[in-house]
């Protein structure tokens, strides 16, 4: 894609435009005529119609010309792109062309809006925004406007939703955009919300020069200021009285040789004042609530947290629940003390307090973390090597077995080879043993050689885990053939990308190969893998040239019987919403699986269901949004729900519901209504009308379930012992104890009775008793490979392909499952709640063609099933497999007990979620909230669940309440597409990871935080020094254009009002970091010298001199690391500069210091440390 930005000023004549030319990804898609002819090939990547395509004598395609040529249903529109910006106006015209051919001779062409997108950004006269427009970019290819307006001193005290235009689409000023805008929303076009002179969110101000905020409101009548159902701030200072804050400490052992262990001690309390105080309130308070339903978060003069509090109100009393963060001398975190230890109380948390319910951590004097102790874990150990590299781990079970998890490095950081070392040495031993470790990385000698086994350890290996390859593809074992060098990057091109890998079966030397083939642009354009089955699986992809999957085909096989092959094809809008996708199995008729329509702001209005022609389709469903673009009802004639926020029940105003009605079209005969408390954990659901369900429930100050009553059947009573659960009994649950292993995974279920057994992943690998046997195979990933049980026909996964009895029976589609009879494939589809819960399924009647159902499912509030059904569909909950021996839903990283409202095993991401139980599910609000993987907990946006393959959008769900944002300027759009899939899917810790093409699309990014949001900002890109001035690179197109840098200069004479838009873009990124808070630029070279010290100085005069900037004095190591899953963003120590030199630092006084070392940590606080 190429990115062209035009600049006009008014101001500054004698700039009054430039042209900045930026390779990005994107694409274009030809024709969508019914019938084609063509003469001659122009460069499409795709050539498709409706009907047919003829190629006439004389076509010719060149060599090295990848193109895709088929017939099937299209939804894609276009139009003529019309642009007029206003020539009256400050304004940056950015267009994005999405197809190949366009420069700077024929930019001016009439072209479609499928082939180009055009942002138009607006400016007064003092270069602030006042009006962004989209051109042509709602689906119906009106402009789309997002007004700014300011108060009297530069404040948005209000932000107005954007709209689209009634008239005027070409880009222009709209003088009238808020009159507008209100007009739009008061009379809003179909499917959007109604919004009465209220589509807006105002602000309400502290009177002092720090501006900041102190409420808030939102869009909709319930939510403004003179409402009062807003988001309150308080600022102040600790006190010694009422609701002290205690004084601990993390004091060093004293025994030698255990220097590194900490001893929590203190009894006081900190005196008045001394702690910076942010109280928070959301929209749900009132002020009858006194403190209950408050959040207060008190902060060190380094800028740490050490206490936060929440207040819940429950048996008529105010709850507390205090969470300390207590650090040794260093700065580094040694404690943190949850609710369960009772923090407060003026004695010390016992030792045995501490285990049960504390995160206790013990470093290194290079301040690595060595030791640590989860709350119901024992310890666990970490080994590094000199480059400050993870090499071993070890907890409580591998400890027993005298195991080791290891990792090797190549010389480039990059994970090369994992597995299982046997050792019976102590931590300390095997440090010193890695200390004098003289080859320190894993080498290739030469193209097809394997690694040399350099690296620590060299023997006594029990098990591989996986083996990855890069830069080439003659790698020993790769019995897959080299890349054509035509359509897919020659091998002597992919240097820096994973080629192949190796991942055993977990405890055996089994092993499955899988390479991957790229195009020019780095994108994954073919894989080949070998499957457990004794087959393989080839998946083809096609690109167009904006980077979105147009097309995939998929030959699987299985070592016996024919191939299957699954050929799916994608469309989208020409803004990039997806639009349509489709299905063809081994040559069957193509069927539209799904289509999508939008409303004028872009969201999803309806969905339709399986169409064999395009036209005529089975099933759709209707789509609905409140204010705050919570999803309001969705509407079908098999499935239809009605969620209730601040109407119907109890209103909530935070984004809680509080009731879900559903049945059938506009007819609900059942009702849910919830009740919360005011730490948001679900108190009732209770059903009535035409189905009744009820759960009510209680907690202990972590969240674990003190009783539960389902259906009036009675309390049933939890027993612990921490957040472990011991017994339950009562109320229809059947009475039984629990029992665990060292890492906190429950070896034996007391409501089944069953023993269970583990791997290194804390994944079931058997289960036993009560008449069951059940056995599950893993590989080193955590991919279930298969299941074998003596209640039903064995099972086999492959990726989305799901075997029973040794044949395929389904696979996995994006609306549900195509299932086999003998090879022909029929199409299953799941009508689902807001959560993803699966509530109807149904199929096309082979003869009638009609709509018939298979299932329909109920659950309770936190997932059992109300009637255990006995359907073909066994995904559920969530989309979950259930595991009907067990009751039981497979999440992928832990099973999940429905029935008791708990997991069984600790959580993999504990760190994240500090004040709560380790076993609780998603923090008890199992109505707002989901666990997509059994690692994390995922935000539903108010019903609304991300499915889209868009990072930017993923990016905005999982980020929105981080406070620490790690930015990558990255140019590989399959490493950008590696980072922000693992950051949608993982999550990196306490950081937001986000890879980006340029500065526009990382600021596009970033504007999802508010202004002074978060406390750490690392940039990443390329850098340079000249002798004469220091250069940043605001993008990442290969080519060495001036334009594509920002320079010393240009810094300074931003400040002056000659306004480069980039610096723009890097000044708004800036201003999302908060006054005190740290601004890393991670680019080479920036802060040698003279030009580093005026660099620095210019980047605090334009974030104005509020920030701690640093700026390397070296070439810099960044975070970005290869691991098996892909390229991520590493958050441990991974800040280097090299020869010593370290950082530039720049404070908001404008005083320069050198910095030795930054280190960043994925779960420990403080998130960077800043090491003089």
């Amino acid at each position: 894609m190429l990115r062209i930005m035009k600049l006009y000023q008014n101001l500054t004549p004698q700039r009054a435009w430039k042209y900045i030319a930026v390779c990005l990804v994107a694409g274009f898609t030809s024709s969508n005529a019914q019938h084609l002819t063509l003469n001659t090939y122009s460069n499409q990547t795709e050539i498709k119609a409706t009907g047919s395509i003829t190629l006439t004598d004389g076509f010719y395609i060149p060599a090295g010309k990848n193109v895709r040529i088929f017939t099937g249903a299209s939804f894609q529109q276009c139009v003529d792109l019309v642009s007029t910006p206003s020539a009256d106006q400050n304004y940056i015209s950015t267009k994005v062309f999405k197809k190949e051919g366009v420069n700077e001779g024929n930019i001016n062409a009439t072209l479609s809006t499928c082939e180009v997108n055009q942002t138009v950004q607006y400016f007064d006269g003092l270069g602030r925004p006042l009006q962004t427009v989209t051109v042509q970019g709602s689906p119906g290819f009106k402009d789309v406007v997002q007004p700014v307006d300011y108060d009297a001193f530069g404040r948005e005290q209000f932000k107005y939703l954007p709209y689209s235009t009634v008239t005027g689409a070409n880009g222009s000023f709209k003088p009238s955009a808020i009159t507008s805008q209100a007009g739009f929303y008061n009379s809003p076009p179909a499917g959007v919300a109604t919004i009465t002179n209220t589509a807006f969110s105002e602000s309400r101000f502290e009177a002092s020069p720090l501006n900041r905020v102190l409420e808030r409101g939102s869009p909709g009548a319930s939510w403004q200021l003179s409402a009062g159902h807003t988001q309150k701030m308080e600022y102040g200072s600790n006190n010694s009285t009422d609701y002290a804050v205690r004084l601990y400490q993390a004091v060093p052992s004293a025994t030698p040789g255990e220097e590194h262990k900490r001893i929590l001690s203190g009894t006081g309390y900190y005196t008045a004042n001394e702690l910076y105080l942010s109280i928070s309130k959301d929209e749900n308070w009132a002020s009858t609530d006194g403190k209950a339903g408050t959040t207060e978060e008190y902060k060190d003069k380094e800028d740490r947290v050490v206490l936060k509090r929440v207040f819940n109100y429950k048996n008529d009393v105010t709850e507390t629940l205090s969470t300390y963060y207590v650090y040794d001398d260093l700065g580094n975190l040694s404690f943190v003390l949850p609710p369960g230890a009772n923090p407060d109380a003026l004695a010390l948390p016992s030792q045995t307090l501490q285990d049960q319910f504390c995160y206790q951590y013990r470093y290194d004097g290079r301040k690595r973390l060595i030791e640590k102790k989860l709350p119901g874990k024992d310890w666990e150990y970490m080994v590094y090597n000199k480059l400050d590299q993870l090499v071993l781990s070890q907890d409580s079970l591998q400890r027993v077995a005298n195991q080791w998890l290891f990792t090797k490095y190549d010389a480039l950081g990059r994970v090369a080879i994992t597995g299982v070392y046997g050792d019976g040495a102590s931590r300390s031993s095997l440090a010193g043993t890695l200390n004098s470790q003289s080859v320190l990385w894993e080498n290739r000698l030469g193209s097809g050689t394997d690694y040399d086994n350099g690296s620590f350890p060299q023997n006594n290996i029990a098990w591989y885990h996986t083996i990855n390859y890069y830069d080439d593809y003659n790698f020993p074992g790769n019995s897959f053939p080299q890349p054509d060098g035509v359509t897919q990057m020659s091998a002597s091109r992919v240097k820096g990308l994973q080629t192949g890998s190796f991942v055993y079966q977990v405890n055996s030397s089994t092993r499955y190969l899988s390479v991957n083939y790229y195009d020019k642009d780095g994108r994954v354009l073919k894989t080949a893998a070998e499957n457990h089955l004794g087959g393989t699986d080839l998946t083809e992809n096609t690109w167009n040239f904006a980077g979105e999957l147009t097309g995939s085909t998929r030959t699987h096989s299985s070592g016996s019987g024919p191939a299957t092959t699954i050929a799916t094809r994608h469309e989208y809008d020409h803004m990039g919403r997806k639009k349509a996708t489709m299905e063809s199995i081994n040559g069957q008729p193509e069927v539209v699986l799904s289509k999508l329509d939008y409303n004028e702001l872009g969201q999803l209005s309806k969905k339709w269901l399986h169409s064999t022609d395009g036209n005529t389709f089975l099933q759709h469903t209707d789509y609905a949004y409140n204010e705050r673009g919570w999803l309001k009802r969705s509407i079908s004639g098999e499935f239809s729900i009605r969620l209730g926020y601040d109407t119907l029940g109890t209103p909530q105003y935070n984004g809680n519901i509080t009731s879900q009605e559903w049945g059938t079209g506009y007819t609900f005969p059942s009702i849910y209504n919830y009740g919360y408390d005011k730490l948001n954990r679900l108190l009732s659901g209770v059903s009535t009308g035409a189905i009744s369900m009820s759960e009510v429930l209680s907690y202990d100050v972590m969240g674990n379930i003190s009783t539960l009553n389902r259906d009036g059947a009675g309390a049933g009573s939890y027993i612990y012992e921490g957040n472990r659960l011991k017994s339950i009994s009562g109320g229809g649950l059947a009475a039984g104890s629990y029992a665990y292993d060292g890492n906190g995974n429950a070896v034996t279920d007391g409501r089944t009775g069953v023993n269970l057994t583990y791997n290194h992943l804390n994944l079931p690998i058997t289960v036993n008793g009560s008449g069951l046997n059940i056995a599950y195979t893993y590989d080193a990933m955590g991919r279930k490979l298969k299941k074998v049980s003596n209640m039903e026909a064995p099972s086999d996964y492959v990726d989305g392909v799901q075997y029973t009895g040794g044949a395929i029976e389904f696979i996995m589609t994006e609306e549900g499952k195509a299932r086999s009879n003998g090879g022909t494939y029929s199409y299953e589809y799941n009508l689902t709640d807001h959560l993803g819960n699966v509530r109807y399924t149904f199929y096309q009647h082979p003869s009638l063609g009609t709509l018939q159902p298979l299932q329909a499912d109920d659950y309770y509030a936190f997932g059992k099933q109300r009637v255990a059904s006995a359907g073909v569909n066994k995904y559920l909950y969530n989309g979950k497999e259930l595991q009907s021996e067990l009751g039981q839903l497979d999440y992928g990283a832990r099973f999940y007990d429905p029935v008791i409202g708990r997991w069984n095993v600790v959580d993999p991401l504990a760190e994240k979620y500090h004040s709560y139980s380790i076993y609780s599910y998603v923090v008890n609000n199992p109505i707002a909230l989901i666990d997509p993987n059994g690692m994390e907990i995922q935000e539903i946006a108010g019903g609304v669940r991300f499915t889209k393959e868009d990072a930017q959008s993923a990016y905005r769900v999982l980020t929105s309440k981080a406070k620490n944002v790690y930015m990558a300027i990255v140019g590989e759009s399959s490493v950008r597409s590696r980072i922000n899939e693992y950051q949608k899917k993982n999550g990196n810790g306490q950081w937001a990871g986000f890879a980006a093409k340029n500065f526009s699309q990382a600021n596009l990014a970033m504007s999802v935080f508010g202004d002074k949001s978060i406390n750490n900002f690392v940039l990443e890109t390329h850098g340079g020094n000249d002798g004469a001035e220091s250069f940043m690179r605001i993008n990442e197109d290969g080519s060495s254009n001036p334009e594509s840098y920002i320079y010393n200069n240009e810094v300074s004479d931003f400040n002056k009002g000659i306004q480069n838009p980039e610096v723009s873009q890097l000044s708004a990124m800036a201003s999302k970091v908060k006054d005190g808070g740290n601004f890393i630029l991670a680019a080479c070279y920036v802060g040698i010298g003279e030009p580093g010290n005026k660099f620095g100085q210019n980047l605090s005069k334009l974030t104005g001199d509020r920030l701690n900037i640093f700026l390397p004095q070296s070439f810099v190591h960044t975070g970005r690391i290869s691991n098996p899953s892909g390229t991520t963003i590493q958050f441990d120590g991974s800040l280097k500069v090299d020869n010593g030199k370290g950082w530039l630092g720049v404070t908001p006084n404008g005083s320069m210091q050198n910095i030795n070392k930054i280190l960043l940590s994925r779960t420990t606080y403080p998130p960077v440390r800043i090491i003089k």
